[in-house]
């Protein structure tokens, strides 16, 4: 009977009943148990059908965005993503209030936490933003280790340098970015001032040193001046 309706009629019969609703319904090779309606795998059930975006407003920036609620709800915009993990460091389980704040150099606006504003951080959008102030404010009488003079980095730095990079696994103490991540050896950074010291070279003791990224190092460096 079967062959002749879908033969003859070109109307296969029912050769299933859906294991969710109970529905009759033909499956050509006779496996499926779940009707078209009920398949958590087909249709509007699977996370990526092109009409299963829902939208949401992205807990960085505030904007809002479409997201397919396949695996997880939707937090973050394409555009927060990328930048997660780069300059700003700002992982995104550290949630709270965000505020407008404005590069001090080149004056654009974005959302950062209100907790980085007051400590005095993120005062700029990008490490290149962040490059281009050092180069124009930190000079002569300017820098932050300006005494009259320059400070001696000979004799026994090089050294405990390497010794520095090789105990902190060549990765920032402050944010934990790697020497990958930064594209570079981080900085290593004085604990005590080099020009606070009588011999220079007693400042370069591994003690008195830790690994810091770029922007770390520009941080510790402000808080401390």
């Amino acid at each position: 009977m079967r062959q002749h309706h879908t033969k003859v009629h070109g109307d296969p019969l029912p050769n299933r009943e859906c294991k969710a609703c109970g529905t009759e319904f033909y499956d050509e090779k006779a496996r499926r148990v779940f009707c078209d309606g009920c398949n958590p795998n087909a249709g509007e059930h699977n996370g990526n059908w092109k009409d299963a975006k829902e939208t949401t407003t992205c807990e960085a920036c505030g904007t809002e965005f479409a997201y397919y609620p396949s695996d997880k709800n939707g937090h973050f915009c394409s555009k927060c993503v990328e930048m997660e993990g780069t300059f700003e460091g700002t992982r995104f389980w550290r949630r709270g209030e965000r505020v407008e704040s404005e590069c001090d150099y080149c004056g654009e606006i974005r959302m950062v936490l209100k907790s980085d504003v007051e400590r005095g951080q993120q005062r700029f959008c990008s490490e290149e933003c962040l490059s281009e102030w050092m180069s124009e404010n930190w000079r002569g009488e300017n820098h932050h280790q300006w005494e009259g003079g320059t400070a001696d980095y000979t004799g026994k730095w090089r050294s405990v340098r390497r010794e520095a990079l090789k105990r902190d696994d060549y990765e920032c103490q402050r944010c934990g970015k790697t020497k990958e991540e930064m594209g570079r050896n981080p900085d290593v950074h004085h604990l005590i001032p080099v020009r606070s010291f009588d011999d220079p070279q007693d400042a370069h003791r591994l003690l008195n040193l830790v690994c810091l990224c770029r922007r770390c190092h520009a941080i510790v460096e402000n808080n401390t001046k």
